[in-house]
């Protein structure tokens, strides 16, 4: 793998993993670099000139050296050249390097000026365990992380080196040529069929070198490995894999079915989050559902350092899994349709955050979906508010969150299913996913899943705007409740002007989606307004210490939220065991 960087001063410097392959390949860079400084330059200047000179000498040098390569002869020498270097160790360094100069001087016009440089982890109240308060501190986990670290920086590809690299020049050339037309110049992007048609030869040639002493099958430790090393991908996802080639009885996938699918999904020429599409959703599915993604959560709890405190709860094994799917869902998916698309994959960055989880020793720094602790926030809201504990919620119990916080009105609408179809199955009662939508909508209203779910809640009408009448339809309980409990009631109409200067809405008779993301920020104001009471107060009588606090907080609501939340439900647990402790001590 040769990755070759440029100097401003327009020499070249090449970073190669094989020293003596790197020497080749410092020879091939600096002849073409001499050919290009004599070919472009002026003979009157010094090689390394302006930054425009330079421009152009890269960009010349690019689509030479691809003329050059694309070439059956060129391609042919540069193998036998591999070859030497492999078989004879030391015979292509010092003088006998420039012994191939006159066979590569024949083929496409190259003649032999060069220039070289070398550079060298029964509870009270059924709570799942509380997260250990310090990350894991054995040796192993610690050589894990490292561990982890090295094969996903092995598996980075040379092909997305020379992509970030072809990119850069054609910025800079952009930049340099403002009134040239790009298609006067020789194409030099890689992504030509020629070019294509060569990389996924190379990387299938890589994958059947790979799988040579498999041929009895393919283990799922060693399938791990193929997508981490050869395509930079999660080693979660091969559990997914594995689910989706072999049958639960067989330990080993066939290295047959493993090509076949490669094959008929184009595997090798895709890009990552592609590759991550394809391993996750059904054979014969265009779409990524619940059930797809379970198999890679559960092999990240089985194998993650941070969640081997789980190991002997299978329950809240499961109950994590189901959460993290719902955020994952709830985050690249607003609309609420369960089923993710390619876009929604790439749009969302969910390669990005599995990859994070695998290379961090503690999960709960990855507070977008995986993080422990606020799985156990949300677990822990959901259990105290099920009396009944059949994982079902009444309204009445719902109507309990928060201290009551939350009006009539807006349950009546929740469990009508106006702001999302409730998924629990049982008329007039909400399941465990329905409380993960609320819960994350109702604590951080600024995101685009919090902002659709509330305005299909508040918009009575269908009709893409809340109107005056709506929003006083739902205030008018509130006024009611501050009076019940004596506290100082705002008119609608000094609400209303007051929702108009923050938001700032296009039609001053009334609110639309596009009014509320403008300025999601201050949106939430204007929902807990209608429908939270104790948020509502809060704002009313904010002071300037808790304004500094919010501010100088680094991260979302949710977080923010989470982050409290958690240090005190831990606090109360630590409470209930030691109480435990001290009746046990006294009946002894």
């Amino acid at each position: 793998r040769i990755v070759p960087d440029s100097h401003l001063d327009g020499t070249l410097v090449v970073r190669s993993i094989d020293s003596d392959a790197g020497v080749l390949a410092i020879w091939l860079s600096g002849l073409c670099l001499g050919i290009v400084a004599m070919s472009s330059a002026p003979s009157s200047q010094p090689r390394a000139t302006a930054g425009s000179t330079y421009s152009c000498s890269k960009l010349k040098l690019d689509s030479l050296f691809l003329r050059w390569f694309s070439l059956s002869e060129s391609q042919q020498i540069v193998i036998q050249l591999l070859e030497t270097v492999k078989n004879g160790g030391e015979q292509l360094r010092g003088s006998n390097v420039t012994s191939g100069v006159g066979g590569m001087a024949g083929v496409g016009g190259i003649g032999s000026h060069g220039h070289q440089q070398h550079h060298h982890h029964s509870h009270h109240h059924h709570h799942p365990p509380i997260s250990p308060r310090k990350g894991p501190s054995r040796m192993h986990d610690m050589q894990w992380n490292k561990a982890m670290q090295a094969e996903r920086s092995l598996g980075a590809g040379a092909d997305d080196a020379a992509q970030r690299m072809d990119a850069s020049m054609a910025a800079n050339f952009s930049s340099s040529h403002p009134n040239q037309d790009p298609t006067a110049i020789p194409p030099f992007y890689p992504y030509t069929r020629d070019a294509l048609q060569f990389t996924a030869e190379r990387v299938n040639g890589r994958i059947l070198e790979f799988l040579r002493p498999f041929g009895e099958g393919l283990p799922l430790v060693a399938l791990k490995t193929l997508l981490r090393e050869l395509f930079g991908l999660p080693v979660s996802l091969g559990f997914a894999l594995h689910r989706k080639l072999a049958s639960l009885s067989e330990n080993v996938i066939s290295v047959r079915k493993l090509l076949e699918w490669m094959e008929r999904t184009d595997f090798a020429r895709s890009t990552a989050e592609k590759q991550l599409y394809e391993v996750l959703k059904a054979e014969d599915g265009e779409w990524i559902t619940h059930e797809d993604l379970r198999p890679v959560i559960l092999g990240i709890i089985v194998s993650h350092p941070g969640l081997v405190f789980l190991k002997g709860a299978s329950e809240f094994q499961d109950r994590y899994a189901e959460t993290v799917i719902y955020r994952i869902f709830y985050l690249l998916n607003p609309t609420g349709a369960k089923r993710l698309s390619l876009r929604d994959v790439k749009r969302g960055k969910l390669l990005e955050s599995i990859l994070r989880v695998e290379s961090e020793e503690d999960v709960n720094v990855c507070t977008r979906f995986f993080s422990y602790e606020h799985f156990y926030v949300i677990y822990c809201k959901f259990w105290d508010l099920d009396t009944d504990h059949d994982f079902l919620l009444s309204r009445e119990d719902f109507l309990r969150y928060g201290n009551h916080a939350l009006t009539y009105r807006i349950a009546d609408r929740l469990f009508e299913g106006a702001a999302r179809p409730l998924s629990s199955g049982v008329p007039d009662k909400m399941g465990y996913e329905d409380f993960v939508w609320f819960i994350l909508s109702e604590e951080d209203k600024t995101s685009d899943s919090a902002l659709n779910y509330w305005f299909r809640a508040i918009d009575l009408s269908q009709d893409d705007r809340l109107t005056q009448d709506e929003l006083l339809w739902f205030y008018e309980e509130q006024l009611s409740r501050m009076e019940c409990l004596s506290q100082e009631t705002v008119a609608f109409d000094d609400v209303m002007a007051q929702m108009h200067d923050m938001v700032g809405p296009s039609d001053p008779y009334f609110f639309t989606m596009r009014d509320l993301k403008r300025s999601r920020q201050l949106s939430g104001i204007l929902f807990n307004t209608l429908f939270n009471l104790t948020k509502f107060i809060s704002f009313e009588m904010r002071d300037p210490f808790t304004i500094k606090q919010e501010r100088e907080f680094v991260g979302t609501e949710w977080e923010r939220y989470a982050k409290d939340e958690y240090v005190r439900l831990a606090l109360e647990d630590d409470d209930e065991m030691e109480d435990d402790v001290d009746g046990y001590q006294m009946v002894e």
